[in-house]
């Protein structure tokens, strides 16, 4: 018996310590993301925190957007063609994040992310939808996304995914929902938000 416990208290110890394999930017905390790309060398790093209005300087700019901060805080300062680029985590390494590819006219799976830890997968021209959700309710697995974007591809034969953002759903989730859907199998996934 006390081998065990001393693995369980090993283990709770090990538990609450902080992450220091997080990246971070001041306080601000990055998600984590896989399917990234090199961080941007050489232009101004600018923080948002949640219920901050960020300020930009003029010229190419990369965001370090808090885990915390909602989509509709940021959603019209991280989309378009002149958005600065969006910083992630790589374990402790800032990396850059694509929000979205150009998808073709083709038919497109539909995944909808809400705030409260729940995507729903949909295929084309259908109402029904696969729907997963966490068990804390908070927020959303991007192993959870990739194991159901890996069965829609094998049911559907479909590489392209449009995302919806459902209400209060925070920059963190959008990422590994996002990342979950480009990560999932050995072909690549195109990712582009509802408008």
């Amino acid at each position: 018996m006390r081998p065990s416990f001393a693995v369980v208290v090993v283990v709770l110890a090990l538990g609450g310590c902080d992450n220091r394999n997080q990246a971070k930017v001041g306080p601000a905390i990055m998600p984590q993301a896989m399917g990234t790309s090199p961080a941007p060398a050489g232009v101004p790093r600018v923080v948002v925190m949640p219920g901050q209005a960020p300020t930009l300087p003029p010229g190419p700019a990369a965001l370090a957007i808090d885990v915390d901060v909602p989509w509709a805080e940021i959603a019209t300062l991280a989309r378009g063609p002149d958005a600065p680029a969006l910083l992630v985590g790589d374990h402790d390494v800032l990396r850059r994040f694509t929000l979205e590819d150009e998808l073709d006219d083709g038919p497109s799976l539909r995944v909808t992310a809400t705030g409260k830890g729940k995507f729903c997968l949909s295929p084309p021209r259908t109402q029904a939808a696969y729907c997963v959700e966490g068990s804390d309710r908070r927020h959303i697995s991007a192993a959870f996304v990739r194991e159901a974007m890996a069965k829609a591809l094998a049911e559907y034969g479909l590489t392209q995914v449009r995302v919806v953002p459902g209400d209060g759903l925070l920059w963190a989730d959008l990422v590994r929902t996002i990342d979950g859907l480009r990560t999932c199998c050995k072909v690549p996934i195109k990712v582009a938000l509802v408008r």
